[in-house]
């Protein structure tokens, strides 16, 4: 009997035990409110771009989000992601089934829109990512959608929809950031537009005139911001002009093939060396992928202080090199040449800030910008940050990574030469061979013990 009752008190002891634990982790639990994300994609927690945007709100903000039938959780758990990162935000989730009258009041006709009151602003926004809530958020905190112009009329990449070497994606990704993006010929003008944000020359393949580099020069001195995505083409006009505002590039292209994408013949580079203390480059948690780079380095040969005027603020691995002429890299695979190449690491943009608060940025590639590169690794927060600094936004930070990015050295975007070398040797010489002889060392053992 005795030894039955210390069974059952040993047992009931546990019990308590295990009770008592379970109590003061619930306790714990609802004194500590942080939770960890532990999901590949960072599914359960905003990005760093989305709490950067919540941090503007000043007013309070109503949400009015229109679910489809049966997808009630998953809107509310990213509402309430956003409530808890900022005590501002305020929502409410209706059934557009059940609430039609009402869907049609607020100009609502499909699922997967809300709608937001922030002031006296109303705004309906699409609403099934929060990608495309938290630019809708974005953009209600502005007056007015900033616009940004697209330079035709020189070969420039056109934000067609479609083609994978222009820029269709990224118009799609800035449109989802709250922006405008329209076409601008300076050839069928007077001026810059007024309304005009950022003026953007993605890629010329001939270079401009005159009349065309006074209008931006204009432009940029009455406060305008510039960005220009230069390929390794010879512009002179172009050249010229960047060099004014202490910029230069030369008719040269980046080599890397110790962190190239695997297969190329070493243009498509990667940019891992960022400058921590600018806001175009300060929040980039990934490297960026350029298609086929050349040079940007300041007038002087240097990166320039962290708060100068005009800096290098991304360079190239310090394996990569600088090939001089960039019709001789055309020819096939360049080895560097000491007595004309300059080894690395290497600048690959640029930014001027001087004048009357007119900013430049100048980047030695279009292509990280086309549907073929602006979903891997950084490209697109490094297009969105650049954008962001030009036209003064306060949010910064890395967006949500889609799906299909690369998600680094491992990812179907990115193996570097020496990965796959050592890739190669793993999967196709040491693992057959590990497996041959583990099957000889069974055979014999068996052949010994008859």
């Amino acid at each position: 009997m005795r030894r039955a009752a210390g069974h059952w008190t040993a047992f009931l002891l546990s019990m308590g035990a295990v009770l008592s634990v379970a109590v003061a982790v619930q306790a714990f639990s609802e004194v500590w409110r942080e939770q960890l994300d532990l999901t590949l994609q960072g599914r359960l927690s905003l990005s760093e771009y989305s709490s950067s945007v919540l941090r503007q709100l000043t007013s309070p903000l109503q949400i009015d989000f229109y679910y489809r039938r049966g997808e009630r959780m998953r809107a509310r758990d990213l509402l309430e992601l956003l409530a808890n990162e900022s005590p501002k935000v305020h929502y409410e989730l209706i059934d557009i089934d059940r609430n039609p009258l009402r869907a049609r009041q607020n100009g609502v006709r499909r699922f997967d829109r809300a709608v937001l009151f922030y002031e006296e602003r109303e705004l309906v926004t699409p609403s099934g990512t929060e990608e495309a809530l938290v630019g809708g958020i974005a953009e209600i905190l502005r007056a007015r959608r900033p616009v940004l112009y697209f330079v035709g009329d020189h070969g420039e990449r056109t934000t067609r929809v479609g083609h994978a070497d222009q820029l269709g994606r990224a118009a799609q990704f800035l449109r989802a950031e709250g922006y405008d993006v329209l076409p601008l010929s300076l050839l069928r003008t007077t001026s810059v537009p007024e309304d005009a944000a950022a003026v953007i020359l993605a890629g010329p393949e001939a270079d401009y005139a005159e009349r065309e580099l006074a209008m931006l020069e204009a432009y940029l001195q009455g406060g305008g911001s510039v960005l220009v995505l230069a390929d390794p083409i010879e512009l002179p006009h172009l050249e010229a002009w960047i060099a004014t505002h202490g910029l230069v590039l030369a008719d040269d292209v980046v080599i890397d093939r110790s962190n190239r994408v695997y297969g190329s013949d070493g243009t498509n580079v990667l940019v891992p060396i960022f400058r921590e203390s600018h806001p175009v480059s300060a929040a980039l948690k990934a490297p960026a992928v350029l298609g086929r780079g050349r040079s940007v380095e300041t007038a002087d040969g240097s990166a320039g202080t962290p708060d100068a005027a005009i800096q290098i603020v991304a360079r190239s691995a310090p394996e990569s090199f600088v090939a001089l002429g960039a019709e001789r890299t055309r020819r096939g695979e360049v080895e560097f040449d000491a007595r004309t190449d300059r080894p690395g690491p290497v600048g690959v943009i640029g930014v001027s800030s001087g004048g009357e608060g007119g900013r430049l940025v100048v980047i030695g590639d279009a292509d990280f910008a086309s549907d073929n590169f602006v979903t891997l690794l950084g490209n697109k927060d490094l297009l969105v940050n650049v954008l962001g600094w030009l036209t003064e936004r306060e949010a910064t930070g890395a967006r949500v990574r889609p799906d299909t990015a690369g998600l680094g050295p491992l990812s179907p975007v990115f193996v570097s030469e020496s990965l796959a070398r050592t890739i190669f040797w793993a999967v196709v010489i040491v693992q057959p061979a590990l497996v041959l002889v583990i099957g000889v060392g069974v055979v014999i053992r068996r052949r010994r013990r008859r």
